[in-house]
């Protein structure tokens, strides 16, 4: 995905800090931070899982954390950005002009989820052992009322819109600018992408994959609208699947 780059004067030469969207200080920073909140993720994971599901209290509050956090580095990101002239708007690039646009994006996004889950089901089936494991802490982190169901909704788009924005957006294009190639921009992003889901301990190998295909996919569109769509779907569908399970399950 290209941006446009600041103009310079005529006579000057665009130094390598001019080409990039941010300052390298900036990137290297958001990747302690990503790493960081995974690795703790992965603690808080282990945890869970062996002392069981928290109350309603405690998951409300780690849900609204997860959204707070997704926020303030999708901040932390487009603060340089806009510097440089990049808007949110701008870097999310949807051209929705008319209908057909639109109708477009939502095709692309429909085969990008389609994509997402051959990866789930291919990593389930290689990972059988370490899967059941992730699914019985994600069964412990899911919503099982309708307050919980309806705060996790919020924390699935929410991570639609900002993870694509943090890896796709900033990210990927921050290491196209660096590499000059946008097949090592996707590869890149993608590694740090599964490395930044933590708490899914062995399974978020299949993350990487998928970082792939959304990379990929936004790469090929410039634009960041239909993974937008296909991520927040995905996040979104699989949750209300496992609380309605639950539910029944109950009755």
């Amino acid at each position: 995905m290209s941006q446009t780059i600041p103009s310079v004067e005529p006579n000057q030469k665009a130094s390598p800090e001019q080409k990039l969207i941010a300052p390298l200080w900036h990137t290297i920073l958001l990747v302690l931070v990503i790493l960081g909140l995974s690795a703790n993720s992965y603690l808080q994971a282990q945890r869970l899982a062996s002392r069981g599901r928290m109350s309603e209290g405690m998951l409300l509050i780690g849900y609204l954390s997860n959204i707070i956090i997704k926020w303030g580095l999708v901040a932390y990101v487009s603060w340089p950005m806009r510097r440089r002239g990049i808007t949110i708007r701008k870097a999310i690039n949807a051209r929705w002009s008319d209908a057909r646009a639109v109708w477009r994006d939502l095709g692309i996004a429909l085969l990008a989820l389609a994509g997402y889950y051959i990866v789930g089901i291919a990593g389930a089936v290689v990972l059988q052992g370490h899967e059941a494991r992730a699914s019985q802490t994600f069964a412990q982190m899911a919503p099982h009322t309708a307050l919980e169901l309806l705060v996790w909704i919020a924390v699935a788009l929410s991570a639609g819109f900002c993870e694509e924005f943090i890896f796709r957006g900033y990210l990927q294009e921050q290491c196209r600018r660096l590499t000059g190639s946008v097949a090592a921009a996707v590869v890149i992003q993608a590694l740090i992408f599964g490395a930044a889901h933590g708490y899914e301990s062995w399974v978020m190998l299949t993350v990487f994959p998928i970082g792939l295909l959304f990379g990929a996919v936004a790469a090929w569109r410039e634009s960041l609208a239909p993974t937008m769509i296909a991520h927040g779907a995905a996040d979104t569908i699989g949750t209300v699947v496992s609380f309605l399970g639950h539910v029944t399950r109950r009755i």
